[in-house]
């Protein structure tokens, strides 16, 4: 009994490691197409239409300390410069580009 157990466990661990892996890939691709022409590969916004545009630096303190929810808000519906992708993209593509910018603010 134990050993069923321990081996859903470990499968219920590893189904969640894959997922948010995929996540993670999913938010990087969606980001190199839709957000690194201005915000650039670190999200820094150091690129020449960034510069141009005056775009945000995902580094921020004051875009860190956005909750998920107040990101993704700001990403569906655009803010100052940035346009709207709320008609380009489905939620859960914004919730995996929320959660690639988490990773770019770690790095």
């Amino acid at each position: 009994m134990r050993s069923s157990t321990g081996f859903l466990m470990a499968a219920a661990i590893l189904c969640l490691f894959s997922a948010a892996a995929h996540a993670q890939n999913s938010g990087a691709s969606l980001f190199q197409s839709n957000c690194q022409m201005c915000h650039g590969a670190d999200g820094k916004g150091s690129t020449p239409t960034g510069k141009a545009l005056k775009v945000a630096n995902l580094h921020d303190p004051a875009i860190v300390k956005m909750s998920d929810a107040e990101l993704a808000n700001v990403i569906g519906k655009g803010n100052k410069s940035m346009p709207a992708f709320g008609t380009r993209l489905t939620p859960p593509q914004i919730e995996s580009l929320v959660s690639y910018i988490r990773v770019l603010q770690k790095q």
